[in-house]
């Protein structure tokens, strides 16, 4: 059954026959009809509680006076058990609540479950919501340490779950960076630095350098990237958090950064390019890495700021004319410093194809 059919969390009482249910199922099996009539309760099969007299009428009618007590330890039963069962599903729906907002990561792979909420888990890969908080909740932590910004767990331990999830299908060859950084050195990749297509078919160019590189869609309050390792080979994996293709490539080679300068270290990374009052030793050789391979170094960003300081006229081709680079990285730079954002070339890119 496609989980788009299925309830999202289905009621455990629909599961389990009323003392009615399991009267008119009797009725039916022996074939007796109008046995709503012959009883007198009308819409029996939904009945949770039925009088002993007509447990007792409906034994008579059947000529099995064991069902008697049959009936009435089902009810008995069903009675008792129904308030836990009403308060597992109330907390359920509650649960589900908070976890539906990951339903696009679970691309249509996740199916087997009796219910929407169950296919939700079989994603996370465990039997209770408790694992899910309880790991997100870690990994929210330590995004916290590495971030001053706020992040929803349940986002964050999905879309990064989604990726090493995509990971694991990539069937690496081992890592060799001498052969990553040559493919970077060789800058083959800078003819196509606007091609939406290209740069969505790096996954299997940097599979040969045994590079994992997943793109899984944003998930509001998570990250723009991370790396993580794993069998000693680098996760790379980067959302189209705010669609715009150039600020992926910085994204990638700011990730390309610390795998090669900070081999075994997982980082996520909540903004990329902020202040530089902000980052951390790491994070600023990752942004220097990603800015002498994109914009020839640190000049250009200086340059797009001190001018808008002092009110100095820009355009995207005299910037990428004076510093040697394309006028949709220039661009790049106007759009952070939001100098006439409107004016500037953006290409936009986004990663949920792949997910329908």
């Amino acid at each position: 059954m496609a989980a788009l059919e299925k309830n999202p969390v289905l009621n455990p009482l629909t599961l389990r026959n009323t003392v009615g249910g399991e009267l008119a199922d009797i009725f039916e099996a022996r074939g007796i009809e109008k046995f709503e009539e012959l009883v007198g309760v009308k819409k029996l099969r939904s009945k949770e509680r039925l009088s002993n007299k007509v447990i007792l009428k409906a034994a008579k009618l059947l000529d099995t006076p064991d069902i008697v007590e049959c009936l009435t330890n089902l009810q008995k039963e069903y009675l008792e058990e129904k308030p836990r069962y009403m308060a597992n599903y109330t907390q359920a729906k509650k649960t589900y609540s908070k976890l539906k907002k990951v339903l696009p990561l679970l691309r249509g792979e996740f199916t087997e479950g009796y219910d929407i909420l169950d296919d939700i888990f079989d994603f996370f890969g465990v039997d209770s919501e408790n694992e899910i908080f309880e790991t997100s909740e870690k990994q929210a932590t330590l995004f916290r340490t590495q971030n001053k910004m706020e992040v929803d767990p349940i986002n964050l331990h999905a879309w990064l779950h989604r990726g090493e999830l995509d990971f694991y299908a990539l069937n690496l060859l081992d890592y060799d960076e001498a052969k990553l950084i040559r493919w970077i050195e060789g800058r083959e990749w800078m003819a196509h630095i606007e091609d939406v297509d290209y740069f969505k078919s790096l996954p299997v160019i940097l599979s040969h350098f045994g590079v994992g590189l997943v793109f899984v869609p944003s998930l509001p309050k998570t990250v723009y990237g991370a790396i993580r390792w794993i069998n000693n080979k680098p996760l790379i994996q980067i959302s189209d958090r705010g669609h715009d293709l150039i600020s992926c490539w910085f994204t990638l080679f700011h990730e390309f950064g610390h795998a090669i300068k900070h081999k075994n270290v997982e980082i996520y990374e909540g903004g990329i390019n902020e202040s530089k009052v902000n980052q951390n030793k790491r994070e600023k050789e990752a942004n220097k890495f990603a800015n002498e391979y994109l914009f020839n170094g640190d000049s250009l960003r200086k340059a797009v700021f001190d001018r808008k300081r002092i009110g100095q006229f820009m355009s995207a081709n005299s910037l990428a004319e004076e510093f040697s680079v394309k006028p949709i990285f220039a661009s790049y730079w106007l759009l952070k410093a939001q100098y006439a954002p409107a004016f500037q070339r953006r290409i936009q890119i986004d990663f949920t194809s792949q997910y329908q």
